[in-house]
């Protein structure tokens, strides 16, 4: 990440075939790639299994997953597209997520789109993550909606930076057909904050379908907010990126 002066770690999901195929194929990219497909690369040792559902699924897909900053607390910064406090970390975070989003779409993809086989188009570029790198997904969705067509928004943090997603999406031109997969859990924080977060997502809900934004609302009565349970939502958002 030139921005920042640092290397990051890709973790990406290939097909076998892929140089033989003949296939341009989709490409998801992703947010925390050490969490998407191996135990051992996990923060928490848990990781979705990603690659296991591709395959069981037989999708022509690639994945491409940014592994997120170690570095005490830099992850929220990197990953927090607005200023907030966060009051588990006790500190004040800038947001930096404005940066991340321009390596993304500039260096990244460009890469990604040179190296391998893929459809550049923005019909088959598609963003997720979880936590906050489903904050993340959502600012991408919002901001270079002329480059995604869809996005993965799961558990996102919204609560912190409530009102700047409200006039986000209040002012963000959305270019084209866009689709967004939502989820969230009942039990990811206590009672208090599964109600908030209902609200606000069903706030963004309302103000993006103004825009024409199509979405699927995926609320998990028995959710927690960690790596395995959304494991347990990818064949439901893979069916979704998959849905024409």
């Amino acid at each position: 990440m030139s921005a920042f002066n640092e290397d990051r770690m890709i973790h990406m999901y290939i097909p076998d075939n892929y140089q033989d195929s003949g296939i341009q194929y989709p490409v998801l990219y992703m947010f925390d790639g050490q969490n998407l497909f191996l135990d051992e690369d996990a923060t928490f040792h848990q990781s979705w299994n990603l690659a296991d559902a591709i395959i069981e699924k037989n999708l022509d897909i690639i994945v491409v997953g940014q592994e997120c900053s170690h570095d005490g607390n830099n992850r929220l910064n990197e990953y927090g597209p607005y200023p907030f406090a966060d009051f588990d970390a006790k500190e004040c975070f800038d947001g930096f997520g404005d940066i991340t989003m321009d390596f993304f779409v500039n260096e990244l993809k460009p890469y990604i789109d040179e190296h391998f086989p893929t459809n550049p188009d923005r019909d088959a570029t598609w963003i997720g993550g979880s936590s906050c790198g489903g904050l993340m997904a959502l600012y991408a969705h919002m901001v270079y909606s002329d480059i995604y067509s869809k996005s993965l928004v799961i558990s996102p943090f919204v609560s912190p930076v409530e009102d700047y997603l409200y006039l986000e999406a209040f002012y963000t031109e959305m270019k084209d057909i866009n689709k967004i997969y939502m989820s969230w859990g009942a039990l990811e924080d206590g009672k208090h904050e599964f109600v908030k977060e209902t609200k606000i997502c069903t706030n963004l809900v309302n103000l993006l379908q103004e825009k024409g934004v199509q979405f699927h609302l995926n609320v998990k009565p028995y959710g927690h907010h960690c790596e395995l349970d959304w494991a347990k939502e990818c064949f439901e958002f893979l069916d979704f990126l998959f849905d024409e």
